[in-house]
């Protein structure tokens, strides 16, 4: 059953309240500042009352929390959409489902490329720090997905924001594992130690079975997922000068009355126009066609498979698995 946005209305806004009684009070910054980083005791007190008022379970403060991360799934989606009203910033109550600072929020990055080149500062820091020998491919738009939710036309979406060139290649890299599984056909068979009790836990074992050929199935992924990622920059630098553009993309979800939308952000320029706050207005200020979208999927899955097919042949002839007894 869809739940509305305005239905969910009444429940959020008591939520608010008790979060900050006075937040009816305050200036419309301050009501966004606050729904974005409440803090900890905050949250939990509006957590308390959305589960009272949504799914009709009661519970202490101190025992919110926890029982919010118990939730089914059925429960989650009943929920969801009053729980946006309580946390989403702008126009369109965006939400991004990502990991921040207690004291940080999305209010502290104008556009959507202010967080995400942040955010690549900060792995880039890491990757440097922790893996030898790394060497940075530089600064790609949304080289990682995000997740965001946000409202629209009354409804809760569930969004997935994407590059162009990360949209494409998922959609090659789809029809390439098809392709794959056509040339070296292949399953996961449970192995001997699989459900054998083991430190307290269960040991999950799973093999691949690809009727004896395994180790060319696997060196022949090898170069798929290689390929993969530098058909990916390479078409992230081809993408780089064009006009700004954005998709909106919509998926169908195995869950009923899910609405889930691919939002396709083309390159820099077209990130650094789009802002949290003013999300969809700007999105449509430059959205694009979507038969160009599947224009460049044919034609990278046109040289996906080629690739595919050449280096399977390839390992057919020439490859000698490694020898691997003792």
């Amino acid at each position: 059953m869809k739940h509305t946005i305005s239905a969910c209305r009444a429940a959020a806004n008591r939520a608010l309240m008790a979060g900050s009684p006075e937040y009816f009070s305050w200036s419309a910054e301050a009501r966004e500042r606050f729904r974005a980083a409440p803090g900890r005791e905050a949250r939990c007190r509006m957590e308390q009352v959305l589960l009272k008022q949504v799914l009709g379970i009661k519970c202490s403060v101190a025992q919110a929390s926890d029982v919010w991360d118990e939730l089914t799934l059925d429960q989650l989606n009943e929920i969801n959409p009053a729980d946006l009203l309580t946390k989403g910033i702008g126009e369109d109550y965006v939400y991004l489902n990502e990991s921040m600072d207690e004291d940080a929020s999305l209010l502290d990055f104008d556009t959507l490329f202010d967080y995400d080149y942040d955010d690549f500062l900060f792995q880039e820091e890491w990757r440097h720090r922790e893996l030898k020998s790394y060497t940075s491919p530089g600064y790609f738009p949304l080289y990682q997905p995000r997740w965001i939710r946000l409202v629209m036309d009354d409804e809760l979406v569930y969004g997935n924001l994407f590059s162009t060139a990360g949209y494409v290649i998922s959609r090659v890299a789809e029809a390439g594992d098809r392709r794959l599984n056509e040339l070296i056909p292949s399953s996961y068979v449970e192995g001997p130690d699989h459900g054998k009790q083991e430190d307290g836990g269960v040991v999950w074992d799973y093999q691949l079975d690809a009727d004896g050929l395994e180790p060319q199935l696997e060196e022949l992924r090898r170069r798929w997922w290689r390929y993969q990622q530098g058909a990916e920059q390479d078409l992230q630098r081809e993408l780089a000068d064009a006009p700004p553009k954005a998709y909106l993309l919509y998926d169908q979800s195995p869950i009923p009355d899910e609405i889930n939308v691919n939002f396709v952000i083309h390159n820099e320029t077209a990130m650094r126009s789009v802002r949290w706050r003013t999300f969809q207005a700007d999105l449509g200020a430059i959205e694009g066609n979507k038969a160009d979208i599947e224009a460049l999927i044919r034609r990278e899955e046109k040289t996906s498979l080629k690739f595919i097919d050449e280096q399977h042949e390839n390992i057919r002839k020439n490859y000698v698995p490694p020898d691997i007894s003792p």
